[in-house]
C-alpha cells in the first residue's frame, strides 16, 4: 500500500510573452490486487489462493480493495481521476451500478386500474347461459 501513493506534477505547457501556462497531471498508482501479485511476484490465482487458506493474508486482499474503492469514489467525484474509468471500475470490481427507478401509473398519473378476470364456462362463452354476477 505504501507503494500506492498518487504523484502530482504540474509541468510548464506554455510561454508566453506575457505568461506562461502550467499544467497539472496526476500519475494514478491505484492499488489492484494485479499490482500486489506483481509485486509479490506471483500469479493472482496465488492469491486468490491464500485469501481462502489464511485469514490474515484475506485482511490484505480486503484493505486493498477498501482503499481502491474509497479512492475511486472520492476522486472521480472531485474530478481527479477519470469519473468514466472510475464507474467501470467500481462497477466491474465493486458491485456498484447506476440504479433506475420505473414508476408506473394510470391515465393523468392517477392510479393503475387492475380488472379482475373472471374465468367463464364454454357455455357461458357461447352465450348459452348467462354469466353469474358474484
Amino acid at each position: 500500500m505504501d507503494l500506492c501513493i498518487d504523484v502530482e506534477s504540474e509541468f510548464h505547457k506554455t510561454r508566453g510573452e506575457r505568461s506562461d501556462t502550467y499544467e497539472r497531471k496526476l500519475t494514478v498508482k491505484l492499488p489492484t490486487i494485479e499490482g500486489f501479485a506483481l509485486h509479490l511476484k506471483v500469479n493472482k490465482t496465488s492469491l486468490y489462493e491464500w485469501d481462502k487458506k489464511y485469514p490474515k493474508f484475506s485482511n490484505s486482499l480486503d484493505l486493498i480493495k477498501t482503499e481502491q474503492r474509497n479512492r475511486l469514489l472520492n476522486k472521480g467525484l472531485s474530478g481527479d481521476y477519470n469519473s468514466t474509468i472510475a464507474k467501470l471500475i467500481l462497477s466491474s470490481n465493486h458491485g456498484m451500478s447506476e440504479k433506475v427507478i420505473q414508476e408506473l401509473s394510470g391515465k393523468d398519473g392517477g392510479a393503475i386500474e387492475i380488472n379482475s378476470v373472471k374465468e367463464m364456462s364454454d357455455d357461458e362463452l357461447l352465450g348459452l347461459t348467462t354469466p353469474k354476477v358474484e
